[in-house]
């Protein structure tokens, strides 16, 4: 029984992680890409800008006359940890110029397909209105 039990429920997760999605919400618009660039960009800015307020506080903190090696060393931490949060945003504003692109290139289009529709003699052709979205790359 317990072996059965186990080998429904390895057949049930494997062919659910194996399955193709079906539900398709809604296609990628040029809107979406225009958001999601510009939140990206918005992020990467606030990345860099963090970095370069961290890495001059470390400056500050760590260049004093009367500063001790601990202050020194809080100092250096927060320079690195600025340089690591501008050298983040690099990725970021790629990320956003490449979603700016993908906008510029989407279209969305209204065509008639010509589906094949089996009927008593054999394939006829059925016209059906079918959305389309075009993506240059």
């Amino acid at each position: 029984m317990k072996k059965s039990i186990l080998f429904v429920l390895l057949f049930v997760s494997a062919t659910s992680i194996l399955s193709q999605q079906t539900d398709t919400k809604h296609p990628i618009t040029k809107q979406d890409y225009l958001a999601k660039s510009k939140n990206q960009k918005t992020g990467a800015w606030v990345l860099l800008g963090g970095g370069a307020a961290l890495i001059a506080t470390g400056f500050l903190i760590g260049d004093r006359k009367e500063s001790s090696f601990d202050d020194a060393g809080t100092g250096a931490v927060f320079g690195v940890l600025g340089f690591l949060s501008a050298v983040g945003s690099i990725p970021l504003f790629i990320a956003s110029g490449r979603n700016k692109r993908k906008a510029m290139n989407v279209s969305t289009f209204l065509e008639i397909q010509q589906n094949p529709v089996a009927r008593r003699t054999g394939l006829i052709g059925h016209s059906s209105p079918a959305l389309a979205i075009k993506i240059n790359f």
